[in-house]
């Protein structure tokens, strides 16, 4: 087999030559490209982050004290991953946009790793890329979680609201609890438009119920 160079048929092309030139100018023009798209999903990320999170801290209490135990938890779930996952997409929109390398690179190192200046740019271009798809996918996970867990916090059912059953004298008297102050625990009955006082001295028995009969 003959592996020995041929000398080409005829010089580069003015065409050759310009598009050349015009990878050399995509190639500097990459890495610039990507991280100012990553600076700029950074920022809206880091405000998206900040908003959420005021959000949940003012409402979210308010928000799930009212829900059952089980939807309780798969709100949590659902917006604390959803928050989880938006952290960790702006940890790879960073990451892109600032770059990962540690070490301090040298000529003789991108030599020996890549060739040329060029190729280096263009391996490093590509990383950061990919570190900002991982971005993007990530957050767009992370918005599915946190709609879900938005959706479920309006479509959940209001948790049981507990009445206290008395037993008291020859009579039960069930209803919501207002006070118990003062020896006299006072009831708000169905039906009722005044409170029902039940002298604390007359109590034989109290217990929580989710229901009146």
């Amino acid at each position: 087999m003959n592996l020995r160079p041929r000398r080409p048929a005829g010089p580069p092309s003015a065409a050759d030559l310009a598009e050349r030139d015009r990878f050399r100018e995509l190639v500097r023009e990459s890495l610039p490209a990507v991280r100012a798209s990553a600076e700029a999903w950074r920022n809206g990320l880091a405000a998206f982050i900040t908003l959420i999170g005021a959000a949940i801290v003012i409402k979210g209490r308010g928000t799930t004290a009212e829900l059952p135990f089980g939807w309780r938890v798969a709100v949590t779930v659902l917006i604390g991953g959803g928050l989880a996952l938006a952290v960790v997409g702006l940890w790879h929109a960073l990451a892109a946009q600032a770059g990962n390398r540690p070490l301090t690179v040298t000529l003789a190192g991108i030599h020996h790793d890549h060739g040329s200046v060029d190729l280096f740019e263009v391996a490093t271009a590509i990383s950061a890329a990919r570190q900002l798809t991982r971005a993007r996918r990530t957050v767009a996970v992370a918005l599915v979680l946190l709609f879900a867990g938005t959706a479920l916090t309006w479509w959940a059912p209001a948790a049981r609201p507990a009445f206290l059953k008395v037993t008291h004298g020859t009579g039960t008297t069930c209803g919501a609890l207002l006070s118990a102050d003062g020896g006299t625990v006072r009831l708000s009955v169905a039906g009722r438009a005044a409170p029902v006082g039940i002298p604390l001295a007359s109590v034989d028995n109290m217990a929580v119920t989710g229901t009146c009969p």
